[in-house]
């Protein structure tokens, strides 16, 4: 199986329904809590971008590179990222939407840069030592996630 081709139709897949599923939202909504304890559907997506600019993309650039994400824990990078999105700055859903759209494209051209060698690679990362392989399943898995709350969100929001 080519990686490289599998892990670009997943990504672009999962890029098309996570933001199809945020536009089945009134814009009124976006910034308020679905439930309780629930993060609105714009810090949802601004935690997508965040993770996709701070995590996913430099963690793939590793493996031609070399260079490690500039990132602490996953504890730390959590507190900072809560810490931004309070600051308030960049929580325009538009500008978010194309921010994620501009990363996501990024990553892609990236996965044209992988040969079959550098899917088995493991390197330090956040997670530990882990494969390319498991850094793009991570990624898919992670907007599977979110994809899922706000379409509960969606779904049962009333």
């Amino acid at each position: 199986m080519d990686l490289s081709t599998w892990f670009r139709q997943l990504i672009q897949s999962s890029t098309d329904s996570f933001l199809w599923t945020v536009e089945q939202f009134p814009q009124e909504r976006y910034y308020l809590s679905p439930r309780p304890n629930r993060w609105p559907i714009a810090r949802i997506l601004y935690h997508l971008l965040y993770y996709e600019k701070w995590i996913a993309l430099p963690s793939m650039q590793q493996w031609l590179d070399g260079s490690l994400p500039i990132v602490g824990s996953m504890e730390e990078d959590a507190v900072r990222e809560e810490e931004a999105w309070h600051a308030g700055q960049g929580h325009d859903m538009a500008t978010m939407i194309t921010n994620f759209r501009t990363l996501r494209a990024e990553q892609l051209e990236l996965l044209t840069q992988f040969n079959e060698h550098d899917w088995q690679q493991t390197r330090q990362s956040i997670w530990g030592t882990v494969s390319l392989k498991w850094v793009m399943t991570k990624t898919y898995q992670h907007t599977l996630e979110h994809t899922d709350e706000v379409l509960r969100a969606y779904l049962w929001w009333k």
